[in-house]
């Protein structure tokens, strides 16, 4: 796909552990965003989802299901898919829930790069409160910009929480109240973000 002609659609995968729950609802969430508040760039993105130890074929849990449909967002023709080097190899940047499945990403020269969503969503915050630090250009080069800031945060250690609470945590056993709790930091992060690649 093409943004204005020109620009080819920049793929973005979000990886969870059983693709089940919060990968889904992230790749829902989302594409409403970028619907809702930037239509005339919606062709800018791509938006998939993968899990570390998925078992390919599996529906979204009920919880989940209703969680996005409260949203206006429905998942319920989403399967699971195990994170093979040849799906993530074909995203152009993985958004992971916690550090482990960041790690856990399969070790080859085709693996993009890899963020810890709620990181990546730190440094859009601080990029986006730099003076005029946001590039303009394409959206591959705004999040080369944020990738090379939370590059920054980390060679300085400064992120500005304890490395546990920048896991997104799995809501598998909750109820759907805790789903939606889940999803609604989800999109908070997913909101900064997206508004820095498509400033």
């Amino acid at each position: 796909m093409k943004g204005d002609g020109a620009e080819p659609a920049c793929r973005v995968m979000f990886v969870c552990f059983g693709n089940i729950c919060r990968s889904p609802m992230a790749e829902g969430l989302a594409a409403q965003h970028v619907k809702r508040e930037h239509p005339d760039k919606a062709v800018l993105l791509e938006f998939s989802s993968a899990g570390i130890g998925a078992q390919d074929g599996n529906p979204p849990t009920p919880e989940a299901v209703q969680a996005m449909a409260e949203r206006g967002i429905d998942i319920t023709a989403h399967r699971a898919r195990r994170a093979t080097p040849d799906i993530v190899g074909d995203a152009d940047l993985v958004l992971t829930m916690e550090e482990r499945q960041r790690l856990w990403l399969p070790d080859s020269p085709e693996t993009p790069a890899a963020f810890v969503l709620m990181r990546l969503a730190e440094a859009a915050r601080l990029a986006s409160r730099r003076q005029g630090a946001l590039p303009a250009g394409t959206v591959r080069q705004r999040l080369d910009f944020l990738g090379g800031t939370a590059e920054e945060i980390e060679r300085e250690k400064l992120w500005s929480m304890p490395d546990y609470e920048y896991d997104v945590p799995d809501p598998i056993g909750l109820t759907v109240g805790g789903y939606i709790t889940v999803s609604a930091r989800i999109e908070e992060a997913l909101g900064d973000i997206l508004r820095a690649l498509l400033v």
